[in-house]
């Protein structure tokens, strides 16, 4: 542009060189480009398809030679067979074997002669039944002998014969369990990958196992579940055909033996005069001061939980020898499990994310569970059909927090510790709001009575109510003595404990209590102080028969206390300054209080046996 030439003509050439970007100023190598293939003809289509016909020919050519190698091979064996077992020719003539007759008639003179078992025979000759009749049970090991190195196909006749004897063992070891009413065929076909789900993984016996299972398979493993944990909350035993049977053969044995006097008074009567126990006691007098116990492996060994266990229950409807226990706390996992004394096996358990458990009980004997937090909400876990139900909210009630629940021993109310000294309660079954009952203080502490006809709380002024779940009706009150923050209650058959903030807790007769009486006693003595714990009594339980009661505090370490209720004192021996209790949130005794279990911070649930208890 600059020597005025048009701007067309100009041409930019740039100053860097090959040299200046380090490429190599060397030519190219020229590129060899590949020869395209002329296209295939209708010729050489031909031709291939002529060499893969002559493959396949050349291929079923070789099959015919392999099988027929094979069936000569088989018939040279049979044939050295038939010479070694009847001295040649294994031809049928006129009936009888040729060359063979000599033999045979060797076989019986000898049997008959020396009168000896068939074992002293030649191995070679006693091996094999060709008539049909069957061989003895001795002969039956040198058959099986003389059948493995025999082709599969011969000997039909006496395959079957086995296959029948198995058959008919097989069918006299099925007689001994009850057959199935109706058993569908296609079950055999179906295949069940344990991997393709999360319920499905818990069926696994070990955390490799990833075939797939067979119906019937599937089946046991399913029958297998369900005994560990449906049929551990729900009584399966009237499915029973074979103790249905015993069951009912010992009432016939009873009833043979029992003479008129038994007949007119029933049964059982000459069992109760037979001794000279109370009438009225379910079981015999637990001595006082010193309390036999034994410690057992921890009952939340196998799945320890990863914080404090808030809560621990046995199962109210559960074998007294082999309970069920639950165990919650604020790791947000429900667990239960099988308590022996030994192993504790664990039987499953679940996890609520967000939801750190506070309170958990079970409802009554049934299989469900209700778990509570610091929440609006709460969940109902039915253990036997593993189904969990979210509670939003109580229709009309705004608390914040459910931590403080109970549940009525028979399993149909929920009561719930709301705000400004309200008791919500709530149905078990359709989880619909029922009631309120106002106490004049905030309320701390819920419980039931063992007959689940009243309730029990109490709270910020110390005063203890009682209502009637029946007509909603206040029928006692009365000011607990202590005069401080009621924090734990619990009632017996015929006590109430009462625990306070201060330390103190007071048992009252609670049968001095009438629902018809129209006056309430502001004042009332108990029975005893026990003042026996130095900070807040936060937990206090009874045993089933109310002869123990437990007091435990969360803020002293190893703060716990075992109460001999007909002598109204502690037991001496028990705990001790080595018992590893540290800080104490929880414990229950089991049915029959045979075990007794205790819940602390480190996520332990200790595990006792209560001796006496043991021997009833």
């Amino acid at each position: 542009q600059a020597g005025g030439g048009k701007e067309d003509d100009v041409k930019f050439t740039s100053p860097l060189t090959a040299a200046h970007l380090g490429q190599d100023t060397a030519k190219p190598k020229k590129k060899h480009r590949k020869k395209k293939k002329a296209p295939t003809t209708a010729s050489d289509d031909e031709d291939g398809a002529h060499t893969l016909a002559n493959r396949e020919r050349l291929e079923r050519k070789r099959v015919k030679d392999a099988k027929r190698a094979r069936v000569e091979r088989d018939r040279a064996e049979e044939a050295m067979l038939t010479e070694e077992i009847f001295g040649g020719g294994g031809d049928f003539e006129d009936g009888a074997f040729g060359g063979g007759d000599d033999v045979f008639s060797k076989i019986v003179s000898s049997k008959q002669s020396s009168g000896d078992d068939m074992d002293d025979a030649p191995a070679g000759l006693f091996q094999i039944d060709r008539t049909g009749a069957g061989a003895d049970d001795d002969e039956e090991g040198a058959v099986e002998e003389m059948n493995e190195g025999r082709p599969a196909w011969e000997d039909s006749d006496e395959d079957g014969a086995d296959n029948q004897d198995d058959e008919s063992a097989d069918e006299e070891d099925d007689d001994d369990e009850p057959k199935a009413a109706w058993v569908d065929e296609d079950d055999e076909d179906v295949a069940v990958s344990l991997m393709s789900s999360d319920r499905l993984r818990k069926l696994r016996k070990t955390l490799d196992e990833t075939q797939e299972l067979t119906g019937k398979d599937y089946q046991k493993r399913l029958r297998e579940r369900y005994q560990k944990t449906a049929g551990a909350a729900v009584r399966t035993d009237w499915a029973d055909v074979g103790a249905l049977a015993v069951e009912e053969e010992g009432k016939e044995r009873a009833s043979d033996e029992s003479d008129s006097d038994e007949d007119d008074y029933g049964p059982s009567a000459s069992n109760i005069l037979a001794s000279t126990a109370s009438l009225l006691s379910t079981s015999s007098k637990l001595p006082p001061n010193i309390l036999k116990t034994i410690r057992c492996p921890d009952a939340n060994l196998s799945d320890p939980n990863k914080s404090v266990v808030s809560s621990v229950q046995f199962h109210p409807g559960a074998d007294p020898d082999a309970p069920l226990l639950l165990t919650a706390g604020l790791d947000k996992t429900l667990r239960f499990f099988r308590i022996d004394g030994d192993t504790n096996e664990k039987v499953h358990g679940i996890h609520f994310p967000n939801f750190p458990i506070y309170s958990a009980s079970f409802l009554g004997d049934t299989g469900s569970v209700v778990v509570s937090s610091r929440r609006p909400h709460f969940y109902v876990y039915d253990a036997v059909a593993g189904k969990v139900d979210r509670i939003p909210n109580i229709p009309g009630r705004e608390e914040r927090s459910l931590e403080t629940m109970a549940t009525s021993p028979d399993g149909r109310l929920i009561a719930f510790a709301g705000n400004d000294g309200y008791i919500i309660l709530v149905e078990a079954k359709s989880k619909l709001w029922v009631a309120d009952l106002k106490m004049n203080g905030s309320a701390r502490a819920l419980t039931f009575t063992p007959d689940s006809e009243c309730i029990i709380a109490s709270g910020g002024d110390g005063e203890v109510y009682k209502w009637d779940i029946r007509s909603k009706r206040c029928v006692d009150r009365f000011k607990n003595e202590d005069g401080t923050v009621t924090s734990s209650l619990s009632a017996s058959s015929r006590f109430l404990a009462v625990g306070a903030e201060s330390g103190v807790v007071n048992m009252y007769n609670d049968r001095a209590t009438s629902l018809s009486s129209g006056s309430f006693s502001t004042k009332r003595d108990p029975i005893k102080s026990i003042m026996n714990l130095h900070t807040s009594a936060d937990y206090c339980k009874f045993n089933h028969d109310g002869q123990i009661l437990a007091m435990s505090s969360r803020r002293e370490k190893n703060s716990m206390k075992l109460l001999h209720v007909p002598t109204s004192t502690v037991f001496s021996n028990w705990p001790t300054s080595k018992t590893p209790l540290n800080y104490v949130w929880s414990m229950d005794f089991s049915p029959g209080s045979k075990y007794m279990t205790i819940g602390n911070d480190q996520g332990k649930c200790l595990l006792y046996r209560l001796l006496h208890y043991e021997s009833d």
